[in-house]
C-alpha cells in the first residue's frame, strides 16, 4: 500500500471571508507542480502563480482577450493574489507532488480588467443537455454506432477546469424518428419541444457530418434564454481516425465554451444598481445577508440605506445580468419575491 503524507501550509496575504470556495470564479485550485525538489519555496510559488493566472484567464476570457494578458509580469500578477495554499504530497513510489490553490482578489481583478478594457465571463458549473448525432455516407447515427454520443463525456476529453457538465439524453425511439423526419430542416428544430422532458433549460443539438476531406458541424443551442445557430467546418483529412475524433470533441467543446462566455459577459465599466428590501425576523438575519452579499462575485459593494426592526433597505452595486444575481440569492438560501418591480428578500 502506498503511504501518503500530506503537509498543508496555508498563508494569507489578505484575509478573505471565503477562501478556496468552489463557487468563486476567481479561485484556481489544484495547480499541479512536479519534480520540484531542486526549487526553493519562492520559485515554487512563482511558478504556480503564473500557471494559475494563465488558467484563470483561459477560463473566464474569450480568445480575443487572451493576448492582452499574455505578457503580464509576475510582479503585476502577484498584486492580484489575496491568498494561497500549498499542499505537499509525498508518495514512496512516485516521489513528491505539490498542489497549489490560489485565490485572486476580485476587486483588483476588476480594476485590472477596467484599465485593459476587457470583458470577462461569469462562468460557473452549468448543466446542459447535449445530443451529438453523426452523419456519415448520408446515414444518421443517433445513439448506436455514434462515437461522439458514446464518448462525449469520456475522461480523456475532459479539461481540469471544464465548467460545463454535459448531460446526454436517454435513448428515445421518438427522437430518432423525429430527427429522420426532419433531417432536411434541422435549422428549424425546436429545442424546447425536442428536450421538453428535461428540466434543464440550456440545450445543444449537434450534427457532425463526416466527409472525405473535412468535418462539418451544425450547432443549434439555447443558452441563457437565447437561441444560437453556428456552423463550423474543419479540414480533418490529415488526421488519423482516433486523432480526428479527439480533435472534433475537444474543438467543439472549446467553441461551446466560447458561446457560453459570450452570453455571460461582464463589463466592469458599466455596473448596475439594485435596491432590495430584506425582511428581518431574527437578530442575526442582517449579518447572514451581508455575509452572503460579500461572497457573491458579481456584487461589487453594498450599502444599508435604511434599517428598522422589521426590514433593511440595501443598495447593491453589481455586474452582469440581473437574472444571475437572482440565481445567486437562491443558491445561497435567500428567498426572492419581486412585486411591482420591488425586490423583497428573506431567509429561507
Amino acid at each position: 500500500m502506498i503511504k501518503v503524507f500530506i503537509t498543508v501550509i496555508l498563508i494569507f496575504l489578505i484575509q478573505t471571508g471565503n477562501v478556496f470556495s468552489n463557487t468563486n470564479i476567481f479561485d484556481v485550485d489544484n495547480i499541479e507542480l512536479n519534480n520540484l525538489n531542486d526549487q526553493n519555496r519562492e520559485k515554487l510559488l512563482n511558478t504556480s502563480i503564473k500557471k494559475g493566472f494563465d488558467q484563470l484567464m483561459q477560463k473566464i476570457l474569450q480568445k480575443k482577450y487572451l493576448e492582452a494578458v499574455s505578457n503580464l509580469s509576475l510582479k503585476e500578477i502577484k498584486k492580484m493574489i489575496s491568498s494561497y495554499q500549498i499542499i505537499e504530497k509525498k508518495e514512496n513510489t512516485n516521489g513528491e507532488k505539490t498542489l497549489v490553490n490560489l485565490s485572486f482578489d476580485r476587486v483588483k481583478i476588476n480594476e485590472f480588467f477596467y484599465k485593459k478594457n476587457i470583458l470577462y465571463a461569469d462562468v460557473s458549473k452549468t448543466d446542459v443537455i447535449i445530443l451529438p448525432i453523426l452523419i456519415k455516407d448520408d446515414k444518421y447515427f443517433i445513439y448506436s454506432n455514434n462515437y461522439f454520443f458514446n464518448n462525449w463525456n469520456n475522461e480523456k476529453y475532459k479539461k481540469q477546469d471544464e465548467f460545463i457538465n454535459y448531460i446526454l439524453p436517454t435513448e428515445n425511439l421518438e427522437d430518432i424518428q423525429f430527427i429522420i423526419n426532419n433531417k432536411d430542416k434541422l435549422e428549424s428544430l425546436e429545442l424546447k419541444n425536442f428536450f421538453s422532458s428535461y428540466e434543464i433549460k440550456d440545450t445543444i443539438f449537434l450534427a457532425i457530418s463526416s466527409l472525405k476531406n473535412k468535418t462539418d458541424i451544425f450547432l443549434k443551442a439555447q443558452v441563457s434564454g437565447n437561441d444560437i445557430i453556428k456552423n463550423y467546418s474543419y479540414q480533418t483529412n490529415f488526421f488519423k481516425e482516433d486523432d480526428k475524433k479527439k480533435f472534433i470533441i475537444e474543438t467543439v467543446k472549446a467553441e461551446i465554451e466560447e458561446i457560453w462566455k459570450s452570453q455571460n459577459l461582464i463589463d466592469v465599466r458599466t455596473p448596475s444598481f439594485l435596491n432590495i428590501y430584506f425582511r428581518i425576523k431574527n437578530q442575526n438575519d442582517l449579518l447572514s445577508l451581508t455575509s452572503t452579499l460579500s461572497k457573491i462575485d458579481l456584487i461589487e459593494n453594498y450599502q444599508v440605506l435604511e434599517l428598522t426592526k422589521k426590514y433593511a433597505k440595501v443598495k447593491i452595486k453589481y455586474f452582469g445580468k440581473i437574472s444571475k444575481i437572482k440565481n445567486k440569492f437562491t443558491e445561497n438560501d435567500i428567498k426572492v419575491n419581486i412585486i411591482n418591480s420591488e425586490w423583497k428578500l428573506g431567509l429561507n
